[in-house]
């Protein structure tokens, strides 16, 4: 009984002194100003890792990929790992395609009207004119035409898509093509068309036969070719330069 006793006693000092221990660290003045400074730097953590998730690296294991190659253990995350061979592989493009003459290569054609440039001397401007209803107007194009005086193909200049193929009393048929950078190629004096509105044309493509109007009949059978940057016309020459003009 006594024994007992005893031990109850040992156990109660025990559970006394664990309290009475506890109270002693918590009355220490560093605990918690210690525990204030551990949770100002783990929420500071947090903070920049929210901002700058980016500085910390994350391996392709830690993603489920053995390798950067490979494709993802867990198919959950390859819709969002990029396959760096894959954009690899991407097609490059070419590059701005560079304007061509209207007309095939082989063909044997000449300028017989040049653009009225507003910087030209006196002398080309009056060349450049176009005479029509007892009136001078300024020509906005070439006129391309055979020395025989026979009819030839018209060819698209850039790849685009045709914005207007219709006729017109003047001009007779005529075709729009719409380019990119704000550049439009326009063909007058056409016999016919081959094309319709809405198309999508490759520089090369079959626009028509060159044939005759009424705007400059003294030309004959002739092309009359235009380029409109962002609705103005410009002078041909400056994308056709490196071309001779005598195909």
């Amino acid at each position: 009984m006594k024994e007992e006793q005893k031990n109850q006693s040992s156990i109660s000092e025990e559970m006394n002194v664990k309290p009475a221990g506890w109270k002693k660290f918590f009355k220490r003045k560093w605990f918690f100003p210690a525990i204030y400074l551990g949770l100002a730097a783990l929420i500071l953590a947090l903070i920049t890792w929210y901002q700058n998730p980016n500085d910390f690296e994350i391996t392709t294991e830690d993603l489920g990929f053995d390798t950067i190659s490979q494709e993802s253990t867990d198919p959950k995350m390859s819709d969002y790992l990029v396959d760096e061979q894959r954009e690899e592989a991407l097609p490059v493009t070419a590059g701005t395609e560079s304007m061509a003459w209207p007309v095939a290569q082989d063909e044997e054609v000449q300028v017989v009207l040049g653009f009225f440039d507003d910087n030209a001397t006196e002398e080309e401007q009056m060349a450049a004119m176009v005479e029509y209803d007892r009136a001078y107007h300024p020509h906005q194009g070439l006129d391309l035409s055979r020395p025989d005086g026979k009819t030839f193909d018209v060819l698209a200049a850039l790849t685009g898509t045709v914005i207007a193929a219709d006729k017109d009393p003047l001009v007779g048929y005529f075709v729009e093509i719409e380019h990119e950078n704000g550049l439009v190629t326009v063909y007058q004096s056409l016999e016919n068309i081959e094309v319709a509105e809405g198309d999508t044309v490759k520089q090369g493509d079959l626009l028509g036969q060159a044939g005759r109007n009424v705007f400059e009949k003294d030309l004959g059978i002739h092309l009359h070719f235009e380029v409109r940057e962002n609705d103005v016309a410009v002078n041909p020459d400056q994308y056709l330069a490196k071309v001779d003009t005598q195909q």
